[in-house]
């Protein structure tokens, strides 16, 4: 049987041999992996709504954002519920644009549906607009905001905004202005 040095020194007795890549055939092979998109949806604050101080989130998956508001559940169309902050609300809002797997995005979704089943009361502290998209994203193993600077267990929409600013699954940003 024949013997090779390790790096180190030391002597391995070889156990098989075997080339995967034709000789010739040297050329770089491309892997692709689908991927697909979120968008987390950001909009300013305002002093007229209830709990709307801070901002609002809300999700953008597969053409239907999913949002928490006080009276509960609010689903739209992405194009109405743009059209909603920009107009209605004359709401600046930035969308961040998130790469992720369809698993990923199945157990965001999984994770909105179960809390739009539960309907728990509205909560600042922790049943808010922003902690429930931070809680979804986190469902799927995405970090959307630091902990270390947040207000013990409130997660802001200005948290989020920091977060996803610095993700590296952040594929595109986008401002969509009030009119």
């Amino acid at each position: 049987m024949a013997t090779i040095k390790s790096p180190d020194g030391k002597e391995l007795q070889l156990v098989s041999s075997k080339a995967l890549t034709p000789k010739t055939d040297q050329s770089v092979k491309q892997i692709t992996v689908p991927r697909e998109t979120v968008e987390v949806l950001v909009s300013d604050s305002r002093l007229v709504s209830m709990g709307s101080q801070f901002g609002h989130t809300a999700i953008e998956i597969d053409g239907t954002v999913y949002g928490r508001a006080h009276p509960g559940w609010d689903v739209d169309s992405r194009d109405h519920y743009l059209m909603r902050q920009q107009q209605k609300m004359h709401r600046d809002t930035w969308g961040y644009k998130l790469s992720v797997s369809a698993a990923e995005k199945a157990k965001i979704l999984a994770f909105i549906n179960k809390q739009r089943a539960e309907n728990r009361e509205y909560r600042l502290t922790d049943n808010s607009c922003s902690s429930n998209m931070a809680d979804a994203l986190g469902a799927a193993g995405i970090v959307a905001y630091d902990p270390r600077w947040s207000f013990g267990t409130v997660v802001s929409p200005a948290d989020l905004m920091a977060g996803l600013s610095h993700s590296r699954r952040l594929v595109q940003k986008t401002t969509y202005p009030k009119k």
